[in-house]
């Protein structure tokens, strides 16, 4: 295990279920936040199959994450499949939470539909005991983005600004336990909130704490 600290931020190079216990005996976290691996069959059909990204889903961030990892927090906001959905409201309801499905509508989606709707729309899930947060509406719109990091699940910006200000405060702490490239701790920081991400990939955890610190010399957006 790997740690390395920014001013506001820590981030940790190892295996989510070796590092957690770490960060909750030493940490009060007030949200995770996190894009985790989905559950799908990214193939797309022979064409979507040939493409480098859905390879690399397919290699790699489809076998989905251990859902019971969310019942160690009241107040959680993550990104999932379609074929996810029930499961992890499930997961809400059983620790007695609140709960809603916010949704990402792209204007630009892959027109690639294999007999079904296009693929416009992904999912967030907000278990939450009160929400008193920034942000109430429950979607957000916009293009997908290219990104320069050799990562094929990055978020744009504005949309994980989206779920940092749906489930957190300013001053809040916030863990991403699926850190990928960073994301979510760009926006936290960003926001004015703390972070804490937990990465088990070196390529993917060295771009995070790149962009952590770029995101540390920018300063807060307001």
């Amino acid at each position: 295990m790997q740690k390395q600290e920014f001013d506001g931020a820590t981030l940790y190079l190892g295996d989510c279920a070796d590092v957690l216990p770490v960060v909750l005996s030493e940490n009060k976290v007030d949200a995770l936040i996190s894009d985790p691996p989905y559950v799908l069959q990214a193939g797309g059909g022979n064409l979507g199959g040939q493409r480098k990204y859905m390879a690399d889903i397919n290699r790699h961030l489809d076998g989905g994450f251990d859902i019971s990892i969310l019942q160690n927090f009241e107040n959680w906001l993550v990104f999932c499949a379609k074929s996810q959905l029930v499961e992890i409201i499930v997961q809400a309801k059983s620790q007695g939470l609140n709960w809603m499905v916010l949704t990402w509508n792209k204007k630009n989606p892959t027109p690639l539909t294999c007999n079904t709707y296009l693929p416009d729309t992904e999912y967030m899930i907000h278990g939450y005991r009160k929400h008193i947060w920034e942000s109430k509406t429950r979607f957000v719109v916009g293009n997908v983005e290219k990104n320069p990091f050799d990562h094929p699940t990055v978020k744009p910006q504005y949309v994980m600004n989206k779920a940092v200000m749906s489930a957190s405060e300013k001053g809040d702490l916030i863990l991403d336990p699926f850190m990928g490239t960073g994301s979510t701790g760009v926006s936290a920081l960003r926001l004015g909130r703390r972070f804490i991400g937990i990465e088990k990939e070196p390529k993917y955890f060295d771009i995070a704490c790149q962009r952590i610190e770029n995101a540390l010399s920018q300063g807060v957006l307001f």
